[in-house]
């Protein structure tokens, strides 16, 4: 693991432009079709949403790999022009549900992703039970009440100031969280990792690189304050583009080695 200067967030996202743009067809669609999967599989009944979750890092373990073959032409295209021309299937989104994939740890980060949303929304509601009168709550429980009533009934308590400190606690799981799981898929796809190992070293890396960390984050909210400007059009492109740098953030970081089984170009500063 590599700790990187500042300047290093932007040129993360400048390698993720150079994935992106080298095969721009595959990497937009590809995370397009992720989602989608992810969206459909929501209107499954009763395992809808958790089922979601636990596929999802399969799926973004499949756009790794398709990064990985991307970087890997890029490293050959000086010496092979016609590299290039290599097709890249597809397909490659499903390579993590294969047999020899390890779909294990992925299925195991999904799984975390279950049990940190339940812990969340236990301790909300716990806060509400504790906070609101017994009335309050029978209340909210009225079958007539729209979910726009409930809101609002539920607003007043939400935004009080003891619930600033809940709110606060809410933020700092979910920072934690995001500092585990960043580069947990690729750590399991690419190095093969275990899902503790894997969540470990996402979590170090994240926190021993937290300047280019919040050089990347803050150029990402740039970009997307543009989503709403452009009524959604621009998360189309901004999206992939992100998956890409988190690649190209992962490479930089974790410069591959000898004993893992694919091999990158994109620029480790």
């Amino acid at each position: 693991m590599c700790k990187r200067p500042a300047s290093s967030g932007a040129r993360w996202i400048a390698g993720g432009w150079q994935l992106l743009k080298t095969r721009p067809g595959l990497v937009i669609g590809s995370v397009l079709l992720m989602y989608l999967l992810i969206f459909l599989t929501s209107f499954v009944p009763l395992i809808g949403m958790g089922a979601g979750y636990l596929i999802a890092p399969l799926l973004g373990g499949g756009v790794i790999i398709i990064f990985a073959r991307i970087a890997e032409i890029l490293e050959r295209v000086e010496d092979e022009p016609l590299a290039r021309e290599q097709p890249i299937g597809f397909d490659l989104l499903f390579s993590q549900f294969s047999g020899q994939a390890p779909w294990r740890p992925l299925l195991g980060l999904g799984g975390v992703t279950i049990l940190v949303n339940l812990g969340v929304l236990l301790a909300l509601a716990a806060y509400l039970s504790a906070a609101m009168p017994d009335d309050g709550l029978a209340v909210l429980s009225r079958p007539e009440m729209s979910d726009s009533e409930r809101l609002a009934a539920l607003l007043p308590w939400l935004t009080s100031g003891a619930a600033m400190g809940m709110w606060l606690l809410v933020v700092g799981v979910y920072v934690l969280y995001l500092s585990a799981t960043l580069f947990a898929i690729p750590r399991v796809v690419l190095a093969e990792s275990s899902l503790p190992n894997a969540l470990a070293m996402s979590f170090r890396a994240v926190w021993a690189n937290w300047l280019p960390m919040l050089v990347f984050g803050l150029i990402w909210l740039a970009l997307f304050m543009t989503v709403p400007l452009t009524a959604g059009l621009s998360a189309i492109l901004l999206v992939p583009w992100g998956w890409a740098s988190m690649y190209a953030a992962y490479v930089s970081i974790f410069p591959l080695t000898e004993d893992e089984s694919t091999q990158t170009n994109v620029p480790a500063d």
